[in-house]
């Protein structure tokens, strides 16, 4: 077990609350992936002018 606090006890909860985390985010987290997805518009419309918006490899010099 690595080290992360100074005393075992902090160290103990520290790790009971990362399984606990991981252990939600394996069973839930493909539902939370498909919410977002629903909710989140699947089209992003961008001017063609604009330099921002592109990545750096295709801004017109």
């Amino acid at each position: 077990m690595q080290k992360y606090y100074e005393d075992a006890k902090y160290n103990a909860a520290f790790e009971r609350c990362v399984d606990v985390m991981a252990r939600l985010i394996e069973k839930y987290g493909h539902q939370v992936l498909d919410n977002l997805e629903q909710d989140t518009p699947q089209t992003a419309k961008c001017p063609e002018n604009d330099t921002q918006a592109k990545p750096p490899g295709m801004v017109a010099a």
